[in-house]
């Protein structure tokens, strides 16, 4: 039988976890006889009833150890953190979701820690996402649904400052913790994603608000600019592969804020790749090229003044 944690990472997500844990109790995974399953409701920062409502809809999975943790501080790379290396059980695969997702194949689960067992070199595999539409969004693994072997997330850190715990996780684990590019690792099969669709997003009243879409943005750009910096600490500060594996690891004991004050040494700012422009486009398209514009203008701001992991998501002084 194998052990399977179900981590549940969220930030004032009562709407959305209340309709999570909704379709998380007709996953065929609480009836297979293969597994044994725990579920971890983590609220990170919230300042509305997320984790009341996640204790009460935990309260039909009998056949589940389930618990609910709050910590203070709305980071979810810190939140991930504390999942995987302080509450959740040594599990042999792990299920990381979003709080404001709905699982709409009772199959899916199964499906995903299925290919990690049918395929060994596969380090992390990800669900067919679409969004309010029906849309295919999601590019192999998205933050909102995957799995991956307990060893493998074991030995991952996300350093402080790092903005997104998905893109961090992806790399990491695709690119042999830095020591090949990210092709490479695709073409040895450390990458997978289920043939059918899992799960759907964009549905809670946070998304569709102006000012969550405006630090989405500032936090992307954001994001790349530190993960750009992180791949050149793992790859030549720390030779990548093993080497930067075992070093990265120690600095998360000893040091976590290692990385963070690394990019506050830095002065550099991302390169500005700006949308097509054109006489022709459409309303709707000029307004999100202000937007984007407007986005990137917070980034330089945010990086003038050294806001970096959580930090990302800040506007004007306060978070989204």
């Amino acid at each position: 039988m194998n052990k399977v944690s179900i981590g549940i990472i969220g930030c004032n997500e009562e709407e959305g976890v209340a309709a999570l844990l909704d379709s998380l109790k007709h996953q065929t995974i609480f009836t297979d006889t293969h597994y044994e399953t725990e579920i971890v409701v983590i609220s990170n920062g919230s300042r509305d009833r997320m984790a009341s409502v996640a204790t009460e809809k935990l309260k039909p999975f009998t056949s589940s150890n389930t618990q609910v943790v709050e910590l203070e501080l709305a980071d979810k790379c810190a939140a991930w953190n504390h999942y995987i290396h302080s509450v959740s059980v040594a599990a042999d695969y792990y299920i990381l979701l979003d709080a404001d997702v709905v699982l709409i194949d009772p199959l899916g689960l199964v499906e995903m820690l299925e290919i990690l067992k049918n395929n060994p070199q596969c380090r992390i595999c990800g669900a067919k996402i679409v969004n309010e539409k029906g849309v295919l969004i999601s590019n192999t693994v998205d933050g909102k649904c995957y799995a991956a072997p307990g060893e493998v997330l074991r030995n991952i850190a996300i350093p402080n400052g790092v903005v997104l715990d998905d893109a961090y996780i992806l790399i990491t684990t695709v690119t042999n913790w830095y020591e090949t590019d990210f092709e490479t690792g695709q073409q040895k099969g450390y990458v997978g994603q289920s043939e059918n669709i899992i799960v759907s997003c964009g549905k809670t009243k946070g998304d569709k608000k102006i000012r969550y879409w405006i630090a989405s943005r500032k936090r992307t750009v954001t994001s790349a600019y530190t993960q750009e910096r992180v791949d050149c600490c793992m790859r030549h500060l720390f030779g990548g592969g093993e080497m930067a594996k075992k070093i990265s690891m120690e600095l998360f004991k000893s040091n976590p804020n290692w990385f963070l004050s690394f990019l506050k040494q830095e002065s550099a700012y991302p390169d500005f790749q700006k949308p097509t422009l054109n006489c022709f486009l459409s309303i709707k398209a000029f307004l999100q090229y202000i937007a984007y514009c407007y986005g990137y203008l917070l980034v330089i701001q945010g990086i003038k003044n050294k806001e970096f992991g959580h930090l990302a998501w800040k506007l004007k002084g306060r978070f989204w």
